[in-house]
């Protein structure tokens, strides 16, 4: 295992250092953790689903998938494939099985000039990617085990270096004050409000005194949001389930506020989607590059006329540990 991977990690229970102990990692306390699929394991309970379980089987690959794979066009790992729509949205339908490059997004926030980032919720690792393009050294985690050992692969693949580890949010495997940055995308939605709240609170805990965490969430007066809570009834998200949870500002403000962070900024991310990504114009169909156009227009107009922002379906939320700057 990498030294300085190592180093970041910590006992979710009890924030002591870890060291290899006969396959697995051992804290101070004398906490074990195993491998699995190679990652590091700190969840009693992953997530095992290799195939989406939500979604009918995927499609046959077309065949200019099976032409011998390069440099410019290496073999799509199958876990992406087959699981693009559920992590990507659902712009990507007409993707599902048929990816001929992996949708690597554009990374939002600078360079990381060698900085240490948290990528909460990463799956396959597309936003991990996405940083240690732009200069980060990323940390993936997430509950969803095979999830993760694709992300292991497409990052090799793909020459990226990145580091992942399975566990929830609620308890991360990081040391106190050891991270730059805390960045998550369309994931926290998806999670019981209550955990995502002890979420921020763990972010507070591992970011480095005025080190930056980037939230997207979703906003609970976006027209499509708005559209989105009128088919359930305006009723809120079940437990436990994948349902979307929609916030309002206030409720972001509050949330981040009591978790200790500071300095807390709030931006548009895209109208009419939760996952508008402009680099994927080419594996959406037509009505989806309308809509994802559309939506860049509008964020566009939003950081003009910030007013408009507040009528975004995504947003940002932007804030600091307190301290000097990282």
């Amino acid at each position: 295992m990498d030294n300085a991977f190592l180093r970041t990690l910590a006992c979710p229970h009890d924030h002591t250092a870890l060291r290899p102990k006969d396959g697995a990692l051992e804290c101070e306390l004398a906490h074990s953790f195993a491998f699995e699929q190679g990652v590091p394991v700190f969840t009693a309970q992953p997530r095992r689903e290799p195939v989406p379980l939500n979604m009918p089987p995927m499609p046959p690959v077309l065949p200019v998938q099976r032409q011998k794979p390069s440099a410019q066009t290496p073999a799509i790992d199958a876990f992406v494939n087959d699981w693009i729509v559920n992590t990507n949205g659902n712009l990507y339908w007409r993707a599902r099985g048929r990816l001929t490059r992996y949708p690597i997004p554009q990374w939002p926030f600078g360079a990381g000039n060698g900085k240490t980032l948290l990528d909460i919720g990463c799956s396959w690792g597309r936003w991990s990617i996405a940083a240690a393009r732009a200069g980060f050294q990323p940390i993936g985690l997430d509950v969803h085990i095979d999830a993760l050992a694709a992300a292991g692969r497409v990052s090799q693949q793909l020459g990226a270096d990145c580091h992942f580890a399975c566990t929830g949010v609620e308890k991360l495997p990081i040391a106190s004050r050891s991270i730059d940055c805390v960045f998550s995308y369309s994931v926290l939605q998806h999670i019981d409000k209550t955990k995502v709240r002890c979420a921020f609170r763990e972010f507070a805990r591992v970011l480095k005194p005025g080190g930056v965490c980037m939230i997207q969430l979703p906003n609970a007066i976006g027209p499509l949001s708005l559209a989105q809570q009128l088919r359930r009834g305006f009723r809120e998200a079940r437990p436990g389930s994948f349902e979307m949870r929609y916030w309002s500002r206030a409720e972001m403000r509050r949330a981040f506020k009591d978790a200790g962070l500071a300095g807390i900024r709030i931006r548009s991310d895209g109208f009419f989607s939760q996952n508008p990504q402009l680099a994927d114009l080419d594996l959406l169909s037509l009505p989806g590059k309308l809509l994802v156009l559309v939506s860049y227009a509008g964020r566009k107009a939003a950081d003009a006329l910030p007013i408009l922002a507040r009528l975004a379906d995504s947003l940002w939320i932007e804030a600091r540990a307190p301290g000097m700057k990282a």
